[in-house]
């Protein structure tokens, strides 16, 4: 996955400065490599390597090479670690065609099995490199661009965007699964992007493709076909109207209210990256553990706190649940051959992660790591990982990695559950397709949860400190929100379990504190909940309440502000609850003027 970027001039000049800007803007959709594809002398020339931008120009001479039509992409892994081999562009058999692309490929390994036995040579374990080959054969035999890209998406699952250079057309190809992909028209070039912003100063206008929708970019203009009915589409042409400041950040004003909005499609390359064999793998070696832990730091030992919940429900698995800095001290002696341990590091790279894998390799324990980025101690180290998928995060504050790892465990655990006989093939197969459904229809809401979330932040603006309230599945989540509300907002939060509240903290409460309560989604739990609700808006604290539609009782709150989510299942409410704590901590920190990507003394990367 990674941005994608290309231009192509009708009047042959030189777009190689055009794409390399372009790539540049794009950098933060991915940095583990980078490369270009364009026309030279009707040669198809390819330059790329496993380094940033910057790198590749002085590796290659970019800015002395000449070409009216090219495509690019700044990777980010999830098949295939960084290395040049696995770097975009790739090519075809025939070097006629050359793939850049975003996303990920579900089916990857069986299509991958399938191309070599039909004469490939396939030479990278990059997903992407596998359609470029499937069109090379579809052409072959149709001799039609828009008949061959239909018939070789139908064979693709997953959640995808890619273009094509195709060097016997002339042209640039485009297609989407699902995420808009922005096709940039002015007098003298045509662009394509995954980012509107990026084309800034480059482009007068803009048309976006759709879900299924195929751009055709050639020098006599551009044409848009709709594969549902392989007819030509009519697309309104639009002025390119974007701030400056933000072109760099996708734009928005910052990488954290950008990465929270990019969550549906993070969810849904989760879903897409992971590789069935290696989950089921993985899933075998909990089912078969002797005993499990569950290691992390921060946010990833709340996604930790989570996946208890979901391994003891489905999969009757009992894992202990540890910071990996108190791992060493307490835990490490009942490791033994028979032990697995699931550690969790977004980048990969966190300290005490590292050291306490190390610490339990040494013994004898299985490892099994979750991780962001593929090419990191963390996977190295592990026996397997699986990758969470979910792009690069540039801001400090963890948004949609952490969303994405609440999915990947989920998957596993249903997974676990699947071998442990608890539920049949169909069963997962439907568990999972609904987690599909959710990411797709969660974008839906996005907006709307940011608008209410908006209405509510000067009411706790003022508050000199706060309770973030629930039970159950969703507890994690209440903890998860009191860091980001520290780390963003530099606001003192405090997650609670709901049956503690009298325990204590409920001594706390007046007009100066806040108390943000999260619905539990457990029968038992949510009657409760409500009277605390009611306890705490005697004691006048500033009371927020996070539901979901359907809840009649809500209604029923009054003047107390309610954010409402869409009712999903069960496993799947931790991802929902924690969009809106994520929103409310940006929005605070905006409103107390914090820099919002950047929190003092604090690193994406704790060593």
């Amino acid at each position: 996955m990674g941005g994608i970027f290309g231009a192509l001039s009708p009047k042959k000049s030189n777009v190689i400065d055009v794409v390399i800007s372009g790539l540049k803007r794009l950098e933060y959709r991915g940095f583990s490599g980078s490369g270009i594809a364009f026309l030279q002398d009707n040669d198809l020339v390819i330059y790329k390597d496993a380094v940033r931008i910057d790198k590749l120009i002085e590796l290659y001479r970019l800015d002395e090479v000449s070409s009216w039509i090219a495509i690019g992409q700044t990777r980010y892994a999830t098949h295939g670690k960084p290395h040049k081999n696995n770097t975009e562009p790739h090519t075809d058999c025939k070097n006629s065609l050359a793939i850049v692309g975003d996303g990920a490929i579900e089916n990857y390994e069986f299509l991958k099995d399938a191309t070599i036995i039909r004469g490939h040579k396939v030479v990278s374990k990059c997903d992407f490199e596998i359609i470029v080959h499937m069109i090379e054969d579809e052409l072959g035999r149709y001799r039609d661009i828009v008949r061959s890209i239909n018939s070789v998406v139908k064979d693709l699952e997953g959640f995808y965007t890619f273009a094509l250079l195709l060097r016997d057309y002339n042209s640039i190809v485009l297609y989407t699964s699902l995420q808009p992909i922005f096709i940039g028209i002015s007098k003298n070039i045509y662009l394509f992007s995954s980012n509107k912003s990026s084309m800034y100063g480059i482009a007068d206008r803009y048309i976006e493709l759709g879900a299924n929708e195929l751009g055709i970019i050639s020098e006599n203009g551009v044409d848009v076909y709709s594969l549902s009915t392989q007819s030509r589409v009519v697309k309104e042409e639009r002025n390119l109207d974007v701030d400056p400041r933000f072109i760099d950040r996708g734009g928005f004003p910052h990488h954290m209210i950008r990465e929270i909005y990019e969550i549906p499609f993070s969810l849904l390359r989760t879903i897409s990256s992971v590789q069935d064999k290696y989950l089921s793998l993985s899933a075998r070696f909990i089912i078969e553990a002797r005993n499990v832990f569950i290691i992390g730091n921060g946010t990833s030992l709340h996604a930790g706190l989570v996946a208890s919940y979901y391994l003891s429900e489905l999969a009757n698995v009992n894992p202990i649940v540890v910071s990996a800095a108190e791992f060493p001290l307490y835990y490490v002696d009942n490791i033994a051959p028979g032990s697995l341990v699931i550690a969790i590091s977004q980048s990969g790279e966190t300290g005490d992660v590292l050291q306490s894998v190390y610490e339990a390799k040494l013994r004898g324990a299985t490892i099994l790591g979750i991780t962001n980025y593929i090419g990191s101690r963390l996977a190295n180290l592990s026996n397997i990982y699986l990758p969470i998928g979910a792009g690069p995060e540039i801001s400090i504050p963890a948004t949609k990695t952490f969303t994405s790892t609440l999915m990947l465990l989920y998957m596993l655990a249903l997974k676990a559950s699947r071998y442990r006989g608890n539920i049949d093939e169909s069963e997962y197969k439907d568990g999972i397709k609904y987690a599909k459904i959710m990411a797709q229809s969660l974008n839906e809401y996005m907006h709307r949860i940011d608008k209410d979330v908006a209405k509510v932040v000067k009411f706790i603006s003022q508050c000199r400190s706060g309770y973030i309230v629930s039970r159950g599945i969703t507890y994690p989540i209440a903890l998860e929100g009191a860091l980001k509300f520290k780390e963003t907002a530099y606001v003192h939060a405090e997650g609670v379990e709901a049956g503690e509240f009298k325990h204590g903290p409920q001594s706390l409460l007046d007009e100066n504190i806040f108390t943000i309560f999260i619905i539990p989604t457990e029968k038992i739990a949510i009657e409760p909940t409500y009277s605390l609700i009611s306890m705490a808006k005697e004691y006048k604290t500033k009371t927020i309440v996070i539901g979901y539609e359907g809840d009649q009782k809500l209604d029923e709150l009054g003047d107390i502000p309610v954010i409402k989510l869409p009712a999903v299942k069960r496993h799947l409410t931790p991802i929902i609850a924690t969009i809106p704590l994520q929103f409310l901590a940006y929005r605070l920190g905006i409103e107390l003027g914090r820099p919002i990507d950047t929190p003092r003394y604090l690193s994406k990367t704790v060593h």
